[in-house]
């Protein structure tokens, strides 16, 4: 679908929420719900290739773009994940120029990149004409994430390679490489975070954020620092707190 690359290029901010849980009905769920994206994870989750490949199957079915993370910078990790065809793909804990550029070759073919050539389910398992199938490729959303305090020292070199899309900004563990681990609110790291977000924006690079649960005065300050891609949330927060303001509502009514 590649429609992910269309949203952004307009300028509309992209919505998304993360999937973690490894049955693809999750994804085909969170899907129906108007999301522009499911953000699936294999960083923090167990979910397998196998799996992320059906996620990327009900999101496909959903008709929402598929956004892929790796578990780290790592073309043996990346390679496997582009060939499923999805619409993005999230490399997280790039700290520095020379990371920054190992992500983005891994991505391409050459001469541009190193990339080995053999995608599957990317080129309709060969169906697809080879011409085609490379200008679809181009249309998957680069996306490396700005997560330790590193990659901030580092951000004006990182800043000029020409073919990240998208710089994504790692609260949480942007905070704890600060030594202010779950302190993501705390007036320094807040700091650090709006002069990044200045820096990529002035680079022409589109700005992005991942989050967990937050409140609506967060959300207002990352539209008002021009936030493209905006993740929120999971499938397990809307579970347990789903089910935890479930049963407050039964106890205080049976049980009080």
């Amino acid at each position: 679908m590649k429609q992910l690359r269309e949203r952004l290029a307009k300028g509309s901010t992209a919505i998304g929420t993360h999937v973690s849980l490894n049955n693809p009905v999750i994804t085909e769920l969170l899907g129906s719900c108007g999301f522009d994206y499911v953000w699936i994870d294999t960083e923090h989750t167990t979910v397998t290739l196998e799996q992320l490949q059906m996620h990327m199957i009900a999101a496909k079915a959903a008709g929402v773009a598929a956004v892929a993370r790796v578990p780290w910078n790592d073309p043996v990790r990346l390679k496997p994940v582009l060939e499923m065809g999805p619409d993005g793909v999230v490399i997280p804990m790039v700290n520095s120029y020379e990371e920054a550029m190992k992500a983005v070759q891994a991505f391409l073919y050459p001469p541009r990149g190193n990339r080995g050539y053999g995608p599957q389910r990317a080129s309709r398992f060969g169906l697809m004409p080879i011409a085609e199938y490379l200008q679809d490729y181009d249309k998957i959303v680069r996306i490396l994430q700005i997560e330790h305090i590193d990659a901030v020292r580092d951000l004006d070199r990182i800043l000029t390679i020409p073919e990240i899309d998208v710089m994504l900004i790692g609260p949480c563990d942007l905070a704890s490489s600060m030594g202010k681990i779950g302190q993501w609110d705390d007036p320094e790291v807040q700091q650090v975070i709006d002069e990044t977000c200045t820096k990529v924006l002035a680079a022409g690079k589109l700005l992005g954020v991942s989050y967990g649960p937050c409140s609506s005065d967060m959300l207002q300050r990352w539209k008002q620092r021009g936030v493209h891609m905006i993740s929120i949330a999971a499938d397990t927060n809307f579970l347990a707190l789903g089910a935890q303001g479930t049963y407050e509502q039964l106890s205080n009514i049976f049980q009080n």
